[in-house]
């Protein structure tokens, strides 16, 4: 007995969606569908952001995309990029708390406006909740990327790094004397080498060539060590408060320095700053090896799957009709 045509088509439907590969609505990862009404609620907060910072929802266009493909694809590449670290967030305790999500929120209703804020919300039948929700994703995606570079990086390397870039981490109160020559800076070094600090200012407003030093005896004041020269700044943080340096030069001359205070961040408070710029490889790999266990699949529809930064870039057809056209939700 022979099946009728429609059942047959019947039988291969469900056989494929028994094995798991019926095509996805959306977006498949692992075994999470992204469904429509997913990016739907991905694209309008993305409109809502867009709004807020008076460009197009997404940005510039690709060539040949239809009006909205761009702000579906990265609303897309949010909710993939989201499914990629939401588990590996909760095993390692990475979720960004409720302080610091509503803090950001907060920031943001500050920046703009709350009623501003409220109105872009409204324009796209979004909630504060909706805002709520995608920065605590952000959060946790930058815990995320920052965790997986830190354990590819070390410890010690970037403790390493911390003590090379010292002079970004420490605040120093400082006063200093100027003159021409070494001769002179060692002359100099060798009458204040056991001055007070008032001894000290004392002699630069009577040796020191910088302007105003008369005025102001060689008080430099507070400030960020990494905003004087190299040589000087490498100097000074290493000093401790009453310490007085040697003999540095700089191209603006002889300098010793008194080192009133100083204040220097802690390496643990330090190490999201020196992790930032190097955890793009680290992040950028470890998704190219996520994207391999769990198996990422996007309707050919939205664009083409970039496993590396778990997104979505434009797929370019010459047929307006085709798939490769990207429907706005």
């Amino acid at each position: 007995m022979s099946l009728s045509r429609s059942a047959r088509v019947l039988l291969v439907a469900l056989a494929l969606s028994a094995c798991g590969l019926s095509k996805p609505e959306v977006a498949r990862v692992g075994d999470q569908d992204i469904q429509d009404s997913d990016l739907r609620r991905a694209v309008a907060m993305q409109q809502v952001l867009a709004d807020l910072q008076g460009s197009p929802c997404g940005g510039k266009t690709a060539g040949g995309e239809p009006e909205g493909a761009a702000c579906n694809r990265i609303a897309l590449s949010g909710e993939l990029l989201w499914l990629a670290v939401a588990d590996y967030a909760d095993a390692n305790g990475l979720t960004a708390t409720t302080k610091d999500v509503e803090g950001a929120v907060a920031g943001l209703e500050t920046q703009v406006g709350a009623d501003v804020l409220r109105k872009a919300l409204g324009a796209h039948d979004a909630t504060r909740g909706d805002l709520v929700e995608l920065g605590r994703r952000i959060l946790t995606i930058r815990a995320v990327r920052s965790a997986i570079a830190e354990k590819q990086i070390g410890t010690a390397e970037l403790q390493a790094l911390y003590a090379q870039r010292a002079p970004e981490f420490t605040t120093v109160q400082a006063d200093h004397i100027l003159v021409e020559t070494q001769a002179e800076a060692q002359s100099v070094y060798q009458r204040v080498k056991d001055a007070t600090v008032t001894q000290f200012t004392a002699l630069a407003r009577k040796v020191s060539i910088e302007p105003g030093a008369k005025e102001t005896g060689g008080v430099l004041g507070s400030a960020p060590a990494a905003q004087y020269a190299a040589e000087f700044a490498n100097a000074v943080v290493a000093l401790e408060p009453g310490e007085i340096s040697k003999p540095v030069h700089t191209q603006v001359g002889w300098h010793v320095i008194y080192l009133v205070d100083k204040q220097v961040t802690p390496f643990e408070q330090a190490k999201a700053g020196l992790l930032e710029p190097l955890a793009d490889a680290p992040f950028k790999g470890w998704l190219k090896d996520r994207a391999k266990q769990l198996g990422v699949e996007v309707n050919p529809r939205y664009g083409h799957f970039e496993p590396a930064t778990f997104s979505v870039s434009a797929v370019r057809s010459t047929d307006p009709g085709g798939d490769a056209a990207s429907p706005t939700p």
